[in-house]
């Protein structure tokens, strides 16, 4: 009877453990990831902005009063530089890999000035870059990143109707571009 009640319990664990890997893997097997859907948008170094309704895509805004753009990059070639400036209330970044794990974040009030100026690199990148900074690059933060593909999140705060023009403007003039590391 213990035999029974032990083989009986082993199953029940066992049977909880797949249903519960199986749940959290599903969106990975089903291509219905957020890797996936920023993928779909189109081509890499370029921001996106998300409409503020539900759509096709599946990438929108939930929030009323926030405005985002997302951008895939691929640093395997070189680093990538993102570059944001306007008069905002309130933003945001993140960098997310391409299992969707957020890797990096900061917002208006870590950054250095008032806008956003990135520079993503892989270890061997930063390396090259520290031997030489391209003077363009001095007033950078540089994030050294060990997946080469991500996608980088940015969302600017617009609280009232008439901070939405500049919440827009910020978005859509903001670059995210490959760089080259030329030694001198």
């Amino acid at each position: 009877m213990r035999n029974a009640l032990l083989a009986i319990a082993i199953g029940l664990v066992g049977a909880a453990f797949i249903h519960i890997v199986i749940i959290l893997a599903l969106p990975m097997w089903t291509g219905k990831d957020a890797w996936t859907k920023v993928k779909a948008l189109g081509a890499t170094n370029r921001f996106y902005s998300l409409a503020n309704e539900p759509n096709l895509t599946g990438l929108y805004n939930e929030n009323p009063y926030v405005r985002s753009a997302v951008c895939r990059f691929d640093i395997t070639d070189g680093p990538v530089r993102v570059m944001a400036s306007g008069n905002v209330p309130f933003w945001t970044l993140s960098v997310y890999d391409v299992s969707s794990n957020e890797t990096y974040s900061m917002n208006d009030r870590s950054s250095i000035g008032s806008g956003v100026n990135i520079v993503f690199v892989t270890p061997a990148q930063m390396l090259r870059l520290r031997r030489f900074m391209p003077r363009a690059l001095e007033r950078s933060v540089l994030v050294e990143l060990s997946r080469p593909e991500g996608y980088v999140a940015l969302r600017a705060v617009a609280p009232s109707e008439s901070q939405r023009p500049a919440a827009r403007a910020f978005l859509s003039n903001a670059v995210c571009a490959g760089i080259t590391i030329d030694p001198a």
